[in-house]
Parts: structure tokens; sequence; C-alpha cells
């Protein structure tokens, strides 16, 4: 029996698109990017080390301040986090088959580890020219290509084709148009 718990945190560089955290799991501590800081996601803001926690429950996103008393806030998809501070944290789930999410930042502000976006991931990932897609790729025009986790494990293909290929942690793949390197973070 192996007793390695499975990987939580990835970084995946995608040409043409850019880089993302991926963050499994079901509740993530936001806060700032202080050398101190213990935060899942650290933007480079005013926030303080631990602003909240956002959670998934079922199908849904819930916000809550650290230290507050009051209930945690649902958050809609395209909506800002209600933060305190200057950082303006978009919230996206844009596919109701995946309950997969995506958090991006709004000029000035920016994640730690030089990554565009912040992927709090379930079990699947689709990236694609369209709305409904976590990762945005103009350049694949109608061809999407989905991700899949399997324990500490990374799979991918073309949406159609019926056979997945496992993404290989540090080397460059290419699954269909993608090129892409996955590290663990």
């Amino acid at each position: 029996m192996n007793s390695k718990p499975a990987a939580s945190r990835w970084r995946l560089w995608v040409d043409g698109c850019g880089g993302f955290l991926i963050l499994s799991g079901d509740s993530w501590t936001i806060g700032g990017a202080s050398p101190a800081g213990s935060s899942d996601v650290r933007i480079h803001s005013d926030l303080p080390r631990v602003a909240g926690t956002l959670s998934r429950r079922e199908d849904s996103y819930f916000w809550e301040f650290a230290g507050a008393a009051r209930p945690a806030e649902l958050i809609l998809s395209g909506h800002p986090l209600s933060m305190t501070g200057s950082a303006s944290l978009i919230f996206r789930h844009p596919s109701p088959l995946s309950r997969s999410a995506v958090l991006t930042l709004m000029p000035p502000h920016r994640f730690d580890g030089h990554v565009d976006g912040v992927i709090l991931a379930d079990e699947t990932l689709l990236m694609g020219a369209t709305a409904d897609c976590h990762i945005k790729a103009a350049h694949l025009g109608s061809e999407k290509v989905v991700m899949t986790r399997r324990g500490d494990r990374w799979l991918g293909k073309v949406v159609g084709d019926t056979e997945l290929s496992e993404l290989t942690v540090g080397q460059r793949m290419e699954v269909g148009e993608v090129e892409m390197t996955l590290e663990k973070a």
C-alpha cells in the first residue's frame, strides 16, 4: 500500500496561453504574498497573510473572511471575491460539466510564482477557445483538450479522441495542438 499522499499543487505552462497554478482539494486559503505567508493562493497586494478561505461544497463555491463571525458568501461565476484591500480577484466556474474553477486577478496585481491564473481543480480541466474552458487558448479554434487527474497523475487528450496520454511531470508534452509542461509546485 502506498502511503504517499497525492500531489496537491502543480504549475502548468501552456504555450500561447500562460502559466497556471493548479490546486486540488475542496478548500483554499487566500492571502498576501509576504515571505512568511502560508496561504494556498498568494497575491502581491495589500492583503493580510490570510485574507480568507474559498471552499467548494457540492457544485457551489463559498468565500469566508478570515476571523470573521459572518456566514460564508456564495460566489457566483464572473464575480470578484469580496476581499478587503485593493486586489480584485475574479472567480469563474466556466463549465457545469466540471466542478473545477478559475481565479484571475485584475491588473496591476499578480499572483506569486509568476502564474497568470489559479485553477481550483476537481477531476477535469478543459482547454480551448470557448467560454466554457478553464484555460482559454484562442489559437485552438474549435479543438478542445481535456485534462483529467487520477491520483498523482494527469492525463490529457483532444476531445473526441479515445486514448488518454499521461502528462509526464517536468517534460514538455504535446496534446493535439497544445504544447505544455506540467511541474509539481
